[in-house]
């Protein structure tokens, strides 16, 4: 169980990988993938933060707080896995865009990498899951 101090760091720091850079996958079980999530949005495309928040939301059900996108981005940027541009606006306020370096596709790649493995573990477990779950059900009905 967390304790309020760790709730608050985690709240600080949601996204730090184990022993490693925020923006590579985490040693063992990932417990978050906004990391991964920011890469692969930008693979195909330049994003602005907002607009990244708003499609995580209506693509794929995430919700995710946009300061935390943020201060993600940020650290994608110091770390090289992006680089980012001002596009100033004839109307509105600028927006800062956001595109994928080689340093990120190398980093979108071990991501992958880590996420086959873990999907490979999930898929292990349901079935265990549901071995012993139709054990179970045999037992009872029987």
């Amino acid at each position: 169980m967390y304790d309020r101090g760790d709730r608050m760091r985690l709240a600080r720091e949601p996204f730090a990988a184990v022993g490693g850079e925020s923006g590579l996958p985490p040693k063992g079980t990932p417990k978050n993938y906004l990391m991964a999530w920011l890469l692969v949005m930008l693979a195909d495309q330049n994003l602005h933060g907002y607009e990244i928040a708003k499609e995580l939301n209506a693509k794929f059900q995430i919700v995710v707080d946009i300061g935390a996108v943020y201060r993600s981005l940020r650290q994608l940027e110091r770390e090289g896995y992006i680089s980012s541009w001002w596009d100033p606006k004839e109307q509105g306020a600028p927006r800062r865009f956001y595109t994928l370096t080689d340093a990120g596709a190398a980093a979108l790649r071990q991501w992958n990498d880590a996420l086959v493995g873990y999907r490979a573990n999930l898929e292990t477990f349901f079935a265990l899951y549901r071995n012993r779950s139709d054990a179970f059900v045999e037992r009872v009905t029987a």
